[in-house]
């Protein structure tokens, strides 16, 4: 279906529902039943509909973010604003709040806007066909932080297979043989651990930052002649709460482990966190390594070792790469490489 042309009666027809119920949706009324909502959003997303509403007069920027709570893409915006600031450019800013459905919103939300261009950082491969949707092909985008996520588009990201490949080797060169890996995921890619590594082989996979980084691990693991063990890899999500809970679920089945590798600061102080309370003691038994060098990675005791990157500086090439694209350039991708940043949570250990 063009979704030029889609109406108000068409999205009532998909949903099952009453017009007047899927106008109550596009306006806001409190008097809505939840379920409805919800199936009313499902189907204005599937037939790509825009309620129609006044157009800015004016040219902005949309970004759009996983999340303001999490440290690295707040910098990201900060990055973004500074060189907004610089050139007047007006930015509209929206979170997704970790959810997926909650993305696919903004993105509506900002072509119902009438933005002009769009930096979009998405937390997973599921809002792909929104994009596709809502904005014609020759509109001015830019994928950050996601490697090969939209064909046609131009992106700029940190190369996470190198992140997480610089983190593994340097712990096997540190004489670890029993490397835990914790991926971090704002919308699991699937359930099952088993089938996660399976992912590392599909097109999509750099939707996911955790995965490339996975691939790095595996990589290194290789060199060293080592399996993959499924038994040390876990999910998790981003913040200190989900690293010490599934550190405390990974130390009730399995002790035979010598490091931690996570996906970003605040899961690996997670980690700490429950390893102290268990009397484990980092780095002498183990080693921890966090991913972002974050503010955590220096307050945290031990002090973290970290995969460094600079999210300010990712959100201030973000947006010079899309006023090139706005202005008519052909931008190619831009890769940024990580760097290891050693601190006192891990050391060499003795050989046996």
């Amino acid at each position: 279906m063009n979704t030029k042309n889609v109406t108000i009666t068409d999205v009532a027809r998909e949903a099952g529902l009453s017009i007047a119920t899927v106008s109550r949706v596009i306006n806001h009324a409190r008097n809505v039943d939840p379920e409805s909502e919800k199936i009313i959003r499902m189907a204005m997303q599937k037939l790509g509909y825009v309620p129609a509403v006044k157009k800015l007069k004016f040219s902005v920027m949309a970004l759009i973010v996983p999340s303001l709570e999490n440290h690295f893409f707040s910098s990201v915006v900060e990055g973004v604003m500074r060189q907004a600031n610089q050139t007047g450019r007006h930015v509209a800013l929206y979170s997704a709040n970790g959810s997926a459905e909650q993305e696919a919103r903004c993105l509506v939300q900002a072509s119902s806007l009438g933005v002009s261009s769009l930096l979009f950082c998405p937390l997973s491969d599921t809002s792909s066909r929104v994009l596709e949707n809502l904005f014609p092909p020759d509109f001015p985008l830019l994928i950050v932080y996601r490697r090969d996520y939209l064909k046609g588009a131009s992106h700029i990201y940190y190369n996470n297979v190198e992140g997480g490949y610089l983190a593994a080797k340097y712990l096997l060169r540190g004489n670890h043989r029993h490397i835990a890996f914790f991926a971090s995921f704002w919308q699991r890619p699937t359930e099952s651990v088993e089938k996660m590594i399976d992912y590392l082989d599909q097109p999509n996979r750099g939707s996911y930052s955790s995965l490339d980084r996975l691939e790095g691990y595996r990589r290194a693991l290789r060199e060293f002649s080592l399996p993959l063990d499924p038994s040390l890899i876990c999910m998790t999500g981003y913040d200190f709460s989900s690293g010490y809970a599934t550190a405390n679920q990974f130390l009730s089945r399995l002790r035979d482990f010598d490091a931690v590798i996570c996906c970003n600061d605040a899961v690996a102080a997670g980690v700490l966190q429950a390893l102290d309370e268990q009397h484990i003691a980092v780095p002498q038994q183990v080693s921890i390594l966090g991913y972002d060098d974050s503010f955590l990675s220096e307050i945290a005791r031990p002090s973290l070792s970290s995969i460094h990157q600079d999210p300010h500086m990712l959100g201030e090439k973000a947006f010079r790469q899309l006023e090139d694209i706005i202005a008519g350039k052909r931008c190619k991708d831009t890769v940024l490489q990580p760097s290891l940043k050693i601190r006192s949570s891990s050391r060499m250990r003795e050989l046996p």
